[in-house]
């Protein structure tokens, strides 16, 4: 399988408060917040976006 090259961009980033525990949501609710920051920090809408790239260190 060839690969192509293809024009990306990172245009915006989201991280939630970072503690060790976080008893006040669970996980979907803690990703809605980062995907809300980087489309608030992008001014983005969800339609706007072709791909995304997610990590969890």
């Amino acid at each position: 399988m060839k690969m192509t090259k293809h024009d990306v961009a990172v245009v915006g980033i989201g991280q939630t408060k970072f503690r060790s525990k976080r008893r006040d949501v669970n996980i979907p609710e803690m990703i809605y917040e980062a995907v809300k920051m980087a489309l608030d920090d992008a001014q983005l809408e969800p339609k706007d976006i072709d791909a995304i790239v997610i990590g969890n260190i």
